[in-house]
C-alpha cells in the first residue's frame, strides 16, 4: 500500500507544477494588456503632437523663405531703377511699388520682360503686373504685406512721396510681412535700399 501511494502523490505533486507553470492567468493578461494599451496610447498621442509641430514649423519656414525673397528681390530692383513710382495704386497706403530699369538685358530701353513692373499684395499673395498683363498675376505665396517709407538723400521721411521729383528721393525703406501661421502673426522683414541717381 505504501509504494501506490507514493507515485500517486509524485503525480499530483507533478501536475500542480505544471499546471502553474503552463501559462499567464487571465487577470495577469489583462493587466498587461491595460500597459500596453496605454503605453500604445502615449506614443501615438506623441507622435501626433510631434506631426503638427513639424507641419507648423514647416509652414512658418516657407513663409519666412518667401518673405526674405521677395525682400531681397525687392530692394535689389530698387537699386538698379532708374524710375521709381510710390504708391501706383494710389491707395494713400504706399503698399504698391512701380519699379522701370533697364537691365533685362541692359540694351537702352525699359521694354523688356522684368523692366517694367508693378508689385502689389492681395490675400497673401505676391502679385507682379507688367505692361503685357491685362491684370496683376501672382508671383510669390506667403507676403501678407508690402509696406515702402520714402527718405530723402539726407536721411529725412518724405512725407507724400507721390508727389515729389524722384530726385528728392534718396532711400526706400521696404518691409514684407509673411504670412500668419496657425494664428501666429508672421515674421516682418526690413531692409532700406538706394535710389539710383539719375541726374
Amino acid at each position: 500500500m505504501t509504494r501506490r501511494s507514493q507515485p500517486s502523490r509524485a503525480r499530483a505533486a507533478l501536475s500542480r507544477t505544471t499546471a502553474g507553470d503552463a501559462g499567464f492567468t487571465v487577470l495577469e493578461l489583462l493587466v498587461t494588456s491595460v500597459v500596453l494599451l496605454v503605453t500604445l496610447g502615449v506614443i501615438t498621442q506623441v507622435l501626433t503632437q510631434s506631426d503638427g509641430v513639424y507641419d507648423t514649423q514647416e509652414e512658418r519656414l516657407e513663409a519666412r523663405g518667401q518673405a526674405a525673397a521677395t525682400l531681397d528681390m525687392l530692394s535689389r530692383l530698387v537699386r538698379q531703377a532708374q524710375q521709381i513710382t510710390p504708391d501706383p495704386d494710389n491707395n494713400s497706403l504706399l503698399d504698391s511699388i512701380r519699379i522701370v530699369a533697364d537691365w533685362n538685358p541692359r540694351d537702352g530701353d525699359t521694354a523688356d520682360p522684368y523692366e517694367t513692373i508693378t508689385f502689389t499684395t492681395n490675400n497673401g499673395v505676391l502679385l507682379k503686373q507688367e505692361p503685357a498683363d491685362a491684370a496683376p498675376v501672382p508671383f510669390a505665396d506667403h507676403v501678407a504685406s508690402l509696406a515702402f517709407t520714402y527718405l530723402t538723400p539726407a536721411g529725412a521721411p518724405v512725407p507724400n512721396p507721390a508727389t515729389v521729383p524722384q530726385a528728392h528721393l534718396g532711400f526706400v525703406t521696404i518691409a514684407v510681412q509673411a504670412t500668419p501661421v496657425r494664428g501666429q502673426v508672421g515674421a516682418v522683414y526690413t531692409t532700406s535700399a538706394s535710389v539710383r541717381r539719375t541726374e
